[in-house]
């Protein structure tokens, strides 16, 4: 961290950072970043979850006072999409929400971005994209553009020691989730399903103990396994945990990786006889034993992490159902190992009421 803003400064006389209240603060780590915001540039703070439009515009207008030539995002998944996208779209005309809902392109690089995340989960910091949500619709989905990958991403597993319990759980699910839909991709390549199964393996295998012990050793394989998968999705897409992930917790305010941790089981049981040759071959390698077994213990290692089985302390009811299934045919859906229909979609989201 001590080395970024001199990383940064080829790029730009001035940086702006943004972060989330992160457990860094705790003990104190988060003073090297304080320091360097003092010396040279401005700061946002308060990442909200699932990041706001509004959010990402406070940070372009705090980066365009100080004619920023750099953005540096530290935190969670939210904090660092915020400040990727202000990065993408400090330089560029127009709204935030025109390039959210695609009425301007993205029309070149940006400014300079470097990112250190904090949790173990979304790769935000090695993607193409942001996921933002518009609160005036509701509608959460991706900003995307090949300038947007970070100049510089630092995933250091220290930086993860001190995440809560609950939001390891969380995060290292959605990375469980990511590197098993990028597996099982209709869009999946020879390189981009040897990075899945490592990163599944790898978040899979060390999850549990990351969450009850914050032992060190677990973090960085943890760490590690979120990287992979993020470098794997990134080529391959997702699939149908994200596509009806992202309306339903942008709609109910649900954390996106227990979002991940309650509809993975379920997707995976409907995704099986479209793909039990691959399934197969994962369980081989997360439990040396059947799809069916597989799936399981994905479910049990939810319960051991303590995330919910379903939406009902969410308040998931019938009336929320069209909204989910008007907004969740994105590109993950069309990824997906077999398609969906509507009244499918609202049968499994029936099934997740509790």
């Amino acid at each position: 961290m001590r080395r970024t803003p001199r990383a940064a400064g080829a790029a730009g006389s001035r940086q702006c950072a943004h972060r989330d209240r992160t457990p860094l603060e705790a003990e104190g780590r988060s003073g090297t970043a304080a320091r360097a915001r003092r010396a040279h540039g401005a700061a946002v703070s308060d990442a909200s979850p699932e990041p706001p439009i509004p959010d990402v515009e406070r940070i372009i207008a705090a980066g365009r006072e100080i004619d920023a030539g750099c953005v540096i995002g530290w935190g969670g998944g939210s904090a660092i999409d915020a400040a990727k996208t202000a990065a993408a779209l400090m330089r560029q005309e127009g709204s935030v929400a025109d390039y959210f809902y695609g009425r301007r392109k993205i029309g070149g690089k940006g400014c300079f971005f470097a990112a250190l995340p904090t949790t173990a989960g979304t790769g935000a910091e090695i993607t193409p994209n942001a996921v933002l949500t518009d609160p005036e619709t509701g509608i959460k989905q991706s900003i995307r553009h090949d300038t947007m990958f970070a100049d510089v991403a630092i995933v250091d597993p220290e930086l993860t020691w001190d995440c809560p319990p609950g939001v390891t759980a969380a995060s290292g699910f959605d990375a469980l989730t990511q590197g098993i839909e990028s597996y099982l991709s209709k869009k999946a390549n020879v390189a981009s399903e040897a990075l899945a199964l490592k990163a599944a393996a790898d978040v899979f295998t060390m999850l549990l103990p990351a969450v009850r012990e914050s032992a060190p050793p677990a973090r960085t394989m943890v760490a590690e396994g979120s990287m992979l998968a993020a470098m794997a999705f990134a080529q391959s897409g997702l699939g149908s945990v994200h596509g009806i992930g992202h309306p339903l917790g942008s709609l109910l305010h649900v954390p996106h990786g227990v979002c991940c941790a309650i509809l993975l089981p379920a997707l995976l049981r409907r995704n099986l006889p479209a793909c039990r040759e691959k399934m197969e071959v994962l369980a081989g390698m997360l439990v040396q034993d059947s799809a069916e077994a597989m799936i399981a213990a994905i479910e049990e290692l939810r319960r051991a992490v303590g995330l919910p089985e379903n939406f009902s302390r969410y308040g998931l009811k019938e009336e929320h159902f069209d909204f989910i299934v008007k907004n969740c045919r994105s590109g993950s859906m069309k990824s997906n190992p077999r398609d969906f229909s509507d009244d499918e979609v609202r049968m499994i989201l029936k099934e997740l009421m509790g």
